[in-house]
């Protein structure tokens, strides 16, 4: 797997039918500062990825609508694992 079609997130846009068919060139390339919460967080973190995040997955992710792609049972349930 590429590492530049894995979004900020962690979502691996290979997998995006937007993606796929050529109407996205991926999270890094294709958004700018304010399109994302994820991207832009894990940007001003200095991380590759919201997973590596001590607080993954935050509150933000968690409560904010759109605020990420992945499923919310599954980060409730990593959230569960973590504490």
């Amino acid at each position: 797997m590429d590492e530049k079609n894995l979004g900020k997130c962690g979502f691996y846009c290979g997998a995006c039918p937007d993606f796929l068919k050529g109407n996205c060139k991926g999270c890094v390339p294709e958004h700018k500062k304010g399109d994302c919460f994820s991207r832009d967080c894990v940007i001003e973190k200095g991380l590759r990825f919201c997973g590596e995040c001590k607080d993954f997955p935050c509150e933000t992710i968690l409560e904010k609508p759109k605020c990420t792609v992945l499923d919310r049972n599954w980060l409730l349930w990593k959230k569960s694992e973590r504490e």
